[in-house]
């Protein structure tokens, strides 16, 4: 009899498993009450210190020797950056586009220090969110993921 109640506990255990991760935790994830995985590692990447965030507008003054482009070309990356994301519907290749021919961590970090002197934005906020406040307007998880993946491969200086 104990072999056969274990049996059915399993068996509701694992239907159980299957009904959480199947159907309800997506569910949560699209209705904004659970977090998706590539959300978190965005947050995670936001709460790094200014010393570890390549995004941080100050990580490139920390590094000693840091290897730079010019402001002007920093400035067009930024536009065109700024530029790539609308209200209703962004351009992506893009912004992956920006983002490929910086070749180092502090490369990205002069150029979200440039995008938010020029347009008072938090780079990897405003890539998050686009220019509006409409659920399509931004980068989606998944695209952020990418591009942070991307960023925290490039070496520091």
């Amino acid at each position: 009899m104990a072999k056969q109640d274990d049996s059915k506990l399993l068996l509701y255990g694992g239907g159980l498993l299957i009904v959480y991760f199947g159907i309800l935790r997506p569910l949560l994830e699209k209705l904004g009450i659970a977090r998706s995985q590539a959300e978190q590692q965005i947050i995670n990447q936001q709460n790094l210190p200014n010393n570890k965030n390549p995004f941080s507008p100050i990580y490139w003054k920390m590094i000693p020797g840091a290897k730079l482009i010019t402001r002007n070309a920093t400035n067009s990356l930024a536009k065109r950056l700024f530029d790539s994301m609308g209200y209703f519907s962004d351009d992506e290749p893009q912004v992956f586009s920006v983002f490929s021919q910086l070749k180092y961590k502090t490369q990205v970090s002069w150029l979200a220090d440039i995008f938010q002197q020029n347009y008072k934005m938090d780079l990897l906020d405003f890539l998050k969110r686009g220019k509006g406040q409409l659920p399509q307007a931004g980068l989606s998880d998944t695209e952020l993921q990418q591009l942070l993946n991307i960023v925290n491969a490039l070496p520091i200086k």
